[in-house]
């Protein structure tokens, strides 16, 4: 049974208001009538009515994350640092998990209106004119991290584009001639939102392009190890497997190495993202880096700003970096 203001005023003998100043610390009540109402509180086990409190202040001191799923060690490790800084300024924080289904993430954006979160974070698989209106009537802040929706949402990632090209010179410059591209998300090009995974297409072809001596191969099947050892097993020139992400590349290693196929000496292995799991992998992953806890943490602070009315960046860019190792 909920406890209410109501009745612990009826205990105490005393006015609503009275205990609603105690309750709420706010002046105009003696010392001891305060101590009588506090102890009376926690005797019955009483608790704020938040959502009502909330109405009248018009914050609930919560946030909404909308992510794919936390399969990729990435996810799971940006829910943490904005699960920590939300905390850290004083906020709940709801993760819903779209699995990419875009019915199924509108659902759970209606489920965090309905909840009236102060903001949402959102990592989206739906797209188009249609989705931006129905995210502009939420009138809520909004701001999309991986997967850009449009320029009227602000961003925080990482540029996708640059850090490819820098993965592509990299392979160049260690003397490999052709590189196997492994993005399985393009093969949803056209019917999702794949903004990132397009990005980094974008600034691989642009890469080999500008590197006449480089062939490549992309390769967007579902079932991308069988097409690696199509490719493995026929002539080739020195090959490296550039994927985009390095649950990829985790698959990769351990089918190469069921194959006895030698890292780097026989083939050359990079990854994307330098997840935590990295760390006890051998041979060590060549990989792109980037802070996820500045991700997290500024996805936080940018959803705060806008919802006191400030004005954020549309873009907000993670810096990057390649960690060279072994299998490169």
């Amino acid at each position: 049974m909920t406890i209410t203001s109501f009745q612990i005023a009826e205990l105490c003998g005393l006015s609503r208001g009275t205990v609603d100043r105690a309750l709420n610390n706010r002046p105009g009540i003696s010392p001891k009538t305060r101590e009588k109402i506090l102890k009376a509180a926690e005797e019955l086990g009483y608790r704020p009515h938040f959502l009502a409190q909330s109405l009248v202040k018009g914050r609930t001191k919560t946030l909404g994350l909308v992510m794919f799923d936390v399969q990729n060690r990435i996810f799971a490790q940006l829910f943490h640092s904005f699960e920590a800084e939300a905390r850290k300024q004083g906020f709940f924080v709801y993760l819903a998990l779209s699995n990419k289904d875009p019915d199924l993430e509108i659902e759970y954006i209606n489920n965090l209106l309905d909840r009236k979160v102060d903001g949402i974070a959102l990592h989206s698989v739906n797209k188009g004119k249609e989705f931006e209106a129905y995210l502009h009537k939420a009138r809520v802040p909004i701001v999309s991290f991986g997967n850009q929706i449009s320029k009227q949402f602000p961003l925080v990632w990482i540029n996708d584009k640059v850090a490819i090209k820098e993965a592509v010179s990299l392979i160049q410059a260690k003397g490999y001639q052709h590189i196997l591209y492994v993005s399985p998300p393009l093969r949803y090009k056209g019917k999702s939102n794949i903004f990132g995974p397009e990005q980094r297409h974008k600034g691989f072809l642009e890469a080999v392009k500008e590197q006449a001596e480089l062939s490549y191969t992309v390769i967007t099947e579902k079932d991308f190890l069988a097409v690696i050892g199509h490719y493995l097993y026929l002539p080739h020139k020195k090959t490296a497997i550039l994927c985009t992400s390095d649950m990829y590349a985790l698959d990769v290693l351990k089918f190469l190495s069921s194959k006895k196929i030698l890292v780097p000496e026989q083939v050359g292995v990079m990854g994307f993202d330098n997840i935590d799991t990295l760390n006890y992998v051998n041979p060590a992953l060549t990989t792109i880096d980037y802070s996820v806890d500045d991700i997290g943490t500024t996805l936080v602070e940018s959803l705060i700003r806008k919802q006191e009315g400030q004005k954020i960046p549309n873009l907000t860019t993670i810096s990057h970096r390649i960690i060279v190792r072994d299998s490169i």
